[in-house]
C-alpha cells in the first residue's frame, strides 16, 4: 500500500458479490482497500468486463483511472487468477505520470 500511497493513488476493489460475501472476503484476508459489491455487475458492464465462457468465474481486470475519470490503462483477464503484480502495475503508473 505505501508505494501506491507515494503515487498518490487510490485502491478500490469491485466484487460481483452481495456486500456480505465481499465484506467477509476482504475480513478474511485483511485487505487494506475499499470494496464496492456489485452482485447484479453493473460496474463490469460499465467497463465491459464480461465473464468468459470458459472461466471458472468473473473475469479479472484492472483499470488506471485518472482525476478526471478518463481510463488510461486496461487489464483484462481471463481467470480469476490472471491479475497483474504490484510491480508491474507500480511500472503502468510510473509511464503515465
Amino acid at each position: 500500500m505505501e508505494e501506491f500511497e507515494k503515487r498518490h493513488v487510490q485502491l478500490l476493489a469491485i466484487a460481483p458479490d452481495t456486500l456480505e460475501r465481499a465484506r467477509a472476503h476482504f475480513q478474511r484476508n485483511d485487505l487494506p482497500f475499499p470494496c464496492l459489491a456489485d452482485p447484479d455487475r453493473l460496474a463490469y458492464r460499465q467497463y465491459d468486463v464480461k465473464s468468459a465462457l470458459v472461466s471458472l468465474g468473473q473475469r479479472p481486470g484492472l483499470f488506471i483511472v485518472d482525476r478526471e475519470g478518463v481510463v488510461r490503462y486496461t487489464y483484462l483477464g481471463w481467470q480469476q487468477w490472471e491479475i497483474p503484480s504490484v510491480q508491474e502495475t507500480l511500472r503502468e503508473l510510473d509511464a503515465l505520470s
